[in-house]
């Protein structure tokens, strides 16, 4: 199991009437807590939005590079201190923090990923931190969003959707089965081109996606590490124009302009950052809208009201698709 968030919890000294408690995380462990957690550790930007849609922004002590570079959604964050790189953390540092042997510290894996895991997970975190009625009313928001999606699409089609995670020198990478995308993709009923590869991540051939012949093509597109802003402001702009240039080099590609997905216009990039995270409802919204336009759905709205639970303001001339869809 991938984990993409192992929080290091550093424990309080006050006990609690309610301890010991004891949780199962998202890699099957049970973790036992003898009293209330105070300090906090994230190391993805996936857990800190958990952790600060609950309210316990006060309690993190440290973060992760990805936490530190996504900072306009990080306020309160930006300034914690630095554990190094989600993939390498600082273990020195992590220990200096705690100011405490390393057994002391309880290490919790919770993915907030995939949309089958994810109201366990905020009920866990929120059982952890002590937030459990902040827990229970982000899920019953996140239900009827989820919720409005499936019932909008509801008897429709599934179009055949292409993801690219990855493209470097001809090495193309793909999401399949198990990945959170895949699951995803289900909710918003559509049909992954690459759910019958064995893996989550798989590696193709760009002649596989052509014969394939996929009705949209779906770009991941992150963020550079010194993005100050949500999304991508609005064309015309320099960073529209990027895209463009981007989604035009997919266009070059031997075999693409005859795909159903070229001859239809229908090749989005999509900010990844809807796509996974307490935030993924979002991307939901936005990729039920790119399979089926017609969707009485609105994934602006549903942001706004997203981002008004984490205390920030809806960016306004940007968007987290591209070319921009209509509401």
């Amino acid at each position: 199991m991938a984990l993409c968030l192992i929080a290091s919890m550093l424990m309080a000294s006050a006990w609690a009437a309610e301890y010991p408690l004891t949780i199962t995380d998202s890699a099957g462990r049970e973790v036992t807590f003898n009293q209330p957690i105070e300090r906090v550790i994230v190391t993805s930007s996936d857990a800190a939005e958990a952790v600060v849609m609950l309210g316990a922004a006060d309690k993190v002590v440290g973060i992760s590079d990805t936490v530190k570079n996504k900072g306009y959604y990080f306020p309160d964050l930006k300034g914690k201190q630095s554990v190094g790189k989600w993939n390498a953390l600082d273990y020195e540092m992590i220990g200096a923090i705690a100011s405490e042997p390393f057994e002391n510290i309880k290490a919790v894996a919770l993915e907030f990923t995939k949309p089958q895991n994810m109201t366990r997970e905020i009920e866990v975190l929120g059982q952890i931190l002590g937030k459990e009625e902040q827990a229970s009313d982000y899920i019953s928001w996140y239900d009827e969003k989820i919720n409005s999606v499936k019932d909008a699409v509801d008897g429709m089609n599934l179009p055949e959707a292409y993801v690219e995670w990855s493209s470097s020198g001809g090495d193309i990478s793909t999401l399949g089965p198990g990945s959170a995308f895949d699951q995803v993709l289900k909710v918003a009923k559509g049909y992954n081109i690459a759910s019958a590869l064995e893996e989550s991540y798989p590696k193709v051939d760009w002649e596989w996606v052509v014969t394939e012949n996929p009705e949209i093509i779906i770009v991941r597109q992150t963020q550079p590490a010194g993005h100050t802003e949500i999304g991508w402001e609005s064309a015309p702009s320099q960073e529209a124009s990027k895209l463009q240039a981007a989604k035009n080099e997919l266009l070059d590609r031997s075999g693409a302009s005859g795909t159903s997905a070229a001859k239809s216009d229908r090749i989005y990039f999509i900010d990844w950052d809807i796509m996974n995270g307490l935030d993924q409802v979002v991307g939901a919204t936005y990729l039920a809208k790119v399979l089926h336009p017609d969707v009485d759905l609105n994934p602006e709205e549903v942001y706004r009201e997203y981002l008004e639970r984490l205390g920030l303001e809806y960016p306004e001339g940007r968007t987290m698709v591209y070319p921009e869809i209509e509401d």
